[in-house]
């Protein structure tokens, strides 16, 4: 029996860049994210616990904080995360200027919100008493606050990012015979 070819099949000269999909990206983003969240989160543990320690100014914490890991985040996603997208002066533009809408408006708003759910972390420092860790209740209060307030913009940044920041694939480079 003869095989036959399908005319579909794509043959690598013939191939052009697509963009990977965004499953794909969202795999990325996510480890991407882990780094960058942890790098995030020991800024905001130093800043809430050591250097502001008041729990009515956690805001200015979650403010310094994100300033500061946007850039981080911005150098990453752009290499790792997107690196086949094209990066152009909007993508940075629309990168910095969703990060400022984040870190001056949406991220402390949201923090501080998540500050008042006083029972989730009364419950929480229960357990960690419990277990005998060694964490204060104010430990567990800002790292909690820190915690829900990081998954709810994950997951706005990366939709954002997806389609408004990184959203151009890059163009072929075109041979030349």
């Amino acid at each position: 029996m003869r095989k036959e070819t399908k005319k579909t099949e794509k043959h690598p000269e013939k191939t052009t860049q697509k963009d990977v999909k965004t499953s794909e990206h969202a795999v990325r983003y996510f480890f991407v994210g882990i780094g960058i969240t942890l790098f995030n989160y020991i800024l905001y543990t130093i800043l809430s616990n050591v250097i502001i320690n008041n729990n009515d100014f956690l805001w200015l914490s979650t403010l310094i904080s994100t300033v500061i890991t946007t850039i981080v985040a911005y150098i990453a996603h752009s290499k790792i995360t997107w690196k086949e997208r094209s990066i152009t002066k909007h993508s940075i533009i629309r990168f910095f200027i969703w990060n400022a809408i984040l870190a001056f408006a949406i991220g402390p708003w949201i923090t501080q919100l998540f500050s008042l759910i006083t029972p989730l972390y009364d419950f929480a420092y229960q357990i960690i008493e419990a277990l005998h860790i060694p964490f204060t209740y104010e430990f567990t209060l800002t790292t909690g606050a820190f915690v829900l307030t990081s998954v709810v913009v994950m997951i706005l940044n990366f939709f954002f990012y997806d389609k408004f920041v990184f959203g151009k694939t890059k163009e072929p480079k075109k041979e030349t015979t």
